[in-house]
């Protein structure tokens, strides 16, 4: 299985960062993808599941991030708002490449199977 790590140092940092954001929006655990030339019919199924889940969760990750900075008002600050621009652009970045991972196996699952 493809272990699908999104998280790098510096959206670790992102998601760490003290005292400049509400940090109360939780980040969706990471997609095992199967290696699509050697999974069966079932486990690319299941995967699909687990991306299309995943894809949910992260579009409610963006709008838990939404919020927060909402609830903040006027009061945000320059380095709030850099802030949530960043988590916000990672998590698209990390959803994307989710589902490009997940193509690409369906390409090898595809490929061997038709």
């Amino acid at each position: 299985m493809i272990k699908l790590r999104c998280a790098t140092a510096l959206t670790a940092w992102l998601l760490t960062a003290p005292a400049i954001t509400l940090g109360a929006c939780p980040y969706p655990e990471d997609v095992d993808i199967p290696d699509g030339s050697a999974a069966t019919e079932q486990e690319m199924l299941a995967a699909q599941k687990q991306v299309k889940a995943y894809i949910a969760d992260m579009e409610a990750y963006l709008k838990c991030l939404d919020e927060e900075e909402a609830a903040l008002g006027e009061e945000v600050t320059p380095e709030q708002r850099a802030l949530h621009v960043s988590r916000h652009n990672a998590a698209v970045d990390a959803m994307e490449q989710v589902a490009a991972q997940f193509n690409e196996q369906i390409r090898a699952y595809k490929s061997v199977n038709d």
